[in-house]
């Protein structure tokens, strides 16, 4: 159901609209009044937005529900346009008349523009006409603030060249039934002139021999600069499917002619072509080739078409008045028009691509092709594509200029976060530019909520850029009460090095106010360079290697498949020291080579058995940071600014999001730590329990035995000192203190703070606060200016998609239950050869029978 949006609020079409291809917004102007033509503009009204408007359900009734829900009276009637993306009030106004003229409006819809724009007019019922107030529908006068400049009207129109007979033609279409008028009154006589006025701007505005809905262009008409004239041309051009020319383009001249086939025009009993010589046209200002003909270029296009416009100013600063229109067109229209260039496709593009920035080129193609019925080349529709995201996410070169702009903002914005950008060193000092090296962003929110969240244990990984310029997002991510990631810290660095690292732990530390002999818990995949740099800023921390990463190593020596995986796993879960070692001696058993290659590197970082139990977390594989990794994918491939923006709105709708859930979750523990406790309090009901005192319990299972300290809340598996939730023993025990009158209340009251809904929601008390956009940012200080990275560009098309695995690569090979021969070489049964078959064999190696007489000889 569509609903009236509230002043200032804030909303995400892409979000909104996600998953609702059927679902708009509109964008209602209302209470205003459009002025005159050209370069018509709504003025004096009121914008109101209207959202959730299903496309199959929009009707003139439905209209005007949501006109009269905006506060208009109900008996008022009203006249609605709408007007197609792109295009300005004087040629993209459609009328909406009756149902079946929102034909065109849920065209728009369906080609990805989530917000239409909707005029709205009151109808002319609603109104009494009389003398005192004549206005032309087209142009609307209003006597009192009605100026006339004869001197730049006179210099807009020309002197004495129109011919009588054009006059006369005119006026006998524009005639005044002067019967109607008294000219005895001075009253009356003010009506005659501006009736007379009305008359004289319908003539001025006659256009020659075109179409007024799609030429733009009249006599006498004012254009302000020549940016705007150039769009004007390239408009009608694409509209009207000319092959429009310009053939002067002056100071102070402006010259356009037509160069169309014209089938009427024969020589040599072939049709014209549109740069026929020895025809003249008849028009000012095209100048004919003296001699033989030569190549065509300015001094010498003789087109066929007689249409042509001329445009001047009399001086640099003043407007541009279109002074000639001649002839009409009859040539063909064309279905390849120059004019229609990559940086105009672009701009008609551009909302398409930014709801969906994954559009086929395809069907970009399509779309021009329906819309204008006009042929674009992929290549074309490529470069104009890359130029629309351009617009959209900025310049790569640009950015890094107004990088530390932003990072003032930033921290204007969110007082107390940790900003850092370094620079790449110089010789020079005096020099006026600085190269970037990186960047380190840390929020103040993410600060204090990690610190709230008492889990001591950081996940650092990194991941590539995919712009221009090279370069890798490190990051530093915790884990929450939920069990949920934590975003603390995020930096854009040259590459993964040890100098990288060791600067982005530097930072960390401060920002966590770890000391050195921090024992502190750290989660990686064994980076490059970043084991030394932990080893250098924390030499006491706990550092834990990724299970999968070890796993990958293996299936690249020779360990594959799911039997010395499980292995592997067995060993990496076992929580106490002889169920590791028995794991251990079933991996020697099965291959001794792999148990001395897991000796190698310390169980300290890959086993749950030599875990410390500080962290409250037991996580064996790095998923915290893939799960960052992953949410930054559309970031990748964005300009600096961009992307850092990208990873910012991130993080301030997830902490939106989980505010959220908490606020529909009752009771003591967080959603997922809930239902993890209930797991564990069923596998507590089907266990033993031997009270030895008040704080000594010992519980029995089938297969194992356990003895459970509630004093020091430990227990002999190890998991309740490692998680921080007490594991089943402990829960069974628990239970035995209450049926033994000792108090103990409920079981979740021994449940670590960490997991605590109470915990959660001080995480997330802090908010990151937004930034305004480019243009409001105040000028930097800084006498240098930022400039981008170092870069070596590659040989080639640049790689976006990572390198698949050996398991990703064989998966492929089966489809549908049978084997593929992809990967496979193939052998030509024409000669012989191999790397080809016998459709594409060019004889390389003779025939079957001479590679095989040769095969004889020479055994």
């Amino acid at each position: 159901m569509w609903k009236i949006r509230e002043k200032n609020q804030t909303f995400d079409y892409s979000i909104a609209y996600d998953k609702k291809s059927t679902s708009f917004s509109l964008q209602i102007f209302h209470g205003g009044k459009f002025s005159k033509l050209p370069n018509m503009e709504y003025r004096d009204g009121e914008i109101t937005f209207i959202d959730d408007v299903n496309l199959y359900d929009i009707t003139l009734r439905m209209l005007d529900e949501m006109v009269k829900s905006i506060g208009y009276p109900c008996d008022m009637k009203f006249f609605y346009q709408f007007k197609e993306p792109y295009v300005c009030l004087d040629l993209g106004l459609k009328s909406l008349k009756e149902d079946d003229d929102f034909d065109g409006l849920c065209k728009q819809v369906r080609e990805g523009y989530k917000v239409i724009e909707i005029y709205v007019e009151k109808s002319m019922e609603n109104e009494e006409v009389s003398y005192d107030d004549i206005v032309d529908q087209n142009n609307p006068m209003h006597e009192k603030n009605e100026v006339v400049d004869m001197v730049n009207y006179n210099s807009c129109v020309r002197n004495g060249n129109e011919s009588e007979s054009e006059s006369e033609s005119e006026s006998e279409d524009l005639e005044v039934d002067h019967d109607n008028f008294d000219s005895q009154s001075d009253e009356e006589t003010t009506i005659l002139k501006r009736a007379g006025n009305i008359i004289r701007s319908k003539r001025k505005r006659k256009t020659i021999g075109v179409d007024a809905s799609v030429n733009p262009f009249y006599i006498g008409q004012l254009i302000e600069d020549k940016e705007k004239l150039n769009e004007m041309v390239k408009s009608y051009s694409v509209a009207s499917r000319r092959d429009i020319y310009i053939l002067k383009n002056e100071l102070l001249k402006y010259r356009l002619i037509c160069v169309g086939t014209n089938p009427n025009l024969v020589s040599g009993g072939k049709t014209g072509s549109n740069l026929q010589s020895g025809v003249k046209l008849r028009g000012v200002g095209v100048k004919l080739s003296n001699g033989e003909p030569k190549k065509p270029n300015k001094r010498n296009i003789i087109p066929t078409c007689p249409w042509a416009i001329h445009i001047s100013r009399s001086k640099p600063t003043d407007n541009w008045c279109v002074k000639t229109i001649s002839g009409e067109h009859n040539c063909l229209q064309t279905r390849e028009v120059a004019m229609y260039t990559r940086t105009f496709i672009a701009k008609e593009i551009q909302p398409m691509v930014e709801s969906n920035p994954e559009i086929p080129l395809t069907a970009i193609q399509d779309v021009i092709q329906k819309k204008h019925q006009i042929q674009v080349s992929l290549h074309k529709v490529s470069r104009a594509k890359k130029l629309a995201k351009q617009k959209i996410h900025g310049h790569y070169q640009k950015q890094y200029t107004l990088l530390r702009a932003y990072c003032e903002e930033l921290l204007k914005a969110n007082p107390g976060s940790t900003i850092k950008i370094d620079v790449e060193p110089l010789s020079n000092p005096s020099s006026s530019t600085r190269q970037f090296r990186r960047v380190y962003i840390c929020f103040h929110a993410m600060k204090r909520g990690f610190k709230m969240c008492g889990r001591d244990i950081i996940g650092l990984d990194g991941c590539f850029m995919k712009g221009p310029y090279p370069g890798q997002i490190l990051s530093a991510v915790g884990v929450d009460s939920n069990n949920g990631i934590y975003p603390v810290a995020y930096s854009l660095v040259e590459a993964e090095t040890n100098e990288s690292w060791a600067w982005f732990l530097e930072l960390l530390k401060d920002d966590l106010d770890l000391s050195t002999n921090s024992n502190f818990t750290f989660i990686s995949d064994r980076q490059k360079g970043l084991i030394p740099a932990l080893k250098r800023v924390f030499p006491s921390a706990e550092h834990r290697f990724c299970l999968r990463h070890i796993h990958e190593n293996m299936k690249k020596e020779q360990w594959r498949g799911d039997l010395f995986k499980n292995l592997l796993w067995r060993a990496a879960s076992a929580t106490t020291m002889p169920y590791f070692n028995k794991a251990m001696e079933d991996i020697k058993k099965q291959d001794s080579k792999l148990f001395y290659w897991l000796n190698e590197i310390p169980p300290t970082s890959w086993s749950r058995s030599h875990f410390s139990c500080r962290a409250k977390c037991d996580i064996l594989l790095n998923n915290i940071c893939e799960v960052f990794n992953r949410q930054l994918v559309g970031a990748r491939d964005k300009p600096i600014i961009t992307c850092l923006e990208y990873i910012r709105e991130y993080m301030t709708r997830r902490i939106v999001k989980v505010t959220k859930i908490q606020a529909t979750t009752n009771g003591p523990l967080t959603p997922v730590a809930e239902t993890m406790f209930n797991a564990i309090k069923v596998e507590a009901s089907q266990l033993k329990v031997v009270m030895v005192d008040a704080t000594k319990y010992q519980v029995s299972g089938i297969t194992s035995q356990c003895v459970v300290n509630v004093h020091l809340k430990t227990c002999s598996c190890r998991r309740w000192e490692l998680t921080g939730m007490p594991c089943k023993h402990a829960v069974a025990a628990i239970w035995n203190m209450g049926e033994n009158n000792i108090p103990a209340g409920i079981p979740e009251a021994w449940v670590s703070e960490v997991y605590w809904l109470d915990t959660w929601k001080k995480a997330y008390l802090n908010v990151i606060e937004p930034v305004t956009s480019s243009d409001l940012w105040t000028p930097t200080a800084w006498p240098t200016t930022l400039i981008p990275p170092k870069h070596h560009k590659p040989i080639g098309r640049p790689r976006k998609m990572r390198k698949k695995t050996v398991e990703e690569v064989q998966a492929g090979f089966s489809v549908g239950g049978k084997m593929t021969r992809k990967g496979t070489t193939n052998k030509c049964s024409k000669c012989g050869h191999m790397g080809h078959n016998c459709r594409s064999c060019k004889g390389q190696g003779g025939t079957q029978s001479q590679v095989e007489g040769v095969t004889q000889s020479e055994v």
